[in-house]
């Protein structure tokens, strides 16, 4: 599976969300090297830009329990900002595991997320990656 993932900005919401196109999850295989994921503004959000990552509410963010260290490297904006690398070193079962994300895209001054949410009876929109 392609780890380059698109993402646009879903108007149907109120306010309106951000909508990464990955299919029920970011699935990541072992693989004896790290692999890179790569999210891509397109579409309606192709001229926003990825929120720096030493803002307060950074571009990249993880949501209630952060996967332990080592597995990920440090979130990177891309130089034009329309795009965000994470590198996720899965190489070994003690590297299995689901973890939810937040991400922030800045577009005509508005800054826009995912849906964040965890808990019993939460709506369960979410995006994760699930190291399998």
């Amino acid at each position: 599976m392609s780890n380059n993932i698109n993402v646009t900005l879903d108007t149907s919401m109120t306010p309106p969300v951000l909508s990464v196109h990955d299919h029920g999850g970011i699935h990541v295989d072992k693989h004896s090297k790290p692999q890179t994921i790569s999210w891509n503004l397109t579409g309606n959000l192709a001229q926003g830009a990825f929120v720096a990552m030493d803002q307060p509410q950074p571009g990249f963010q993880w949501v209630g329990d952060p996967p332990a260290d080592g597995i990920f490297g440090t979130s990177q904006v891309g130089a034009n900002g329309n795009s965000l690398d994470l590198v996720d070193d899965h190489s070994h079962h003690d590297t299995d595991g689901t973890w939810i994300y937040q991400l922030r895209v800045e577009l005509d001054g508005t800054v826009y997320s995912t849906v964040a949410c965890i808990g019993p009876g939460e709506t369960k929109t979410n995006p994760v990656i699930i190291n399998r």
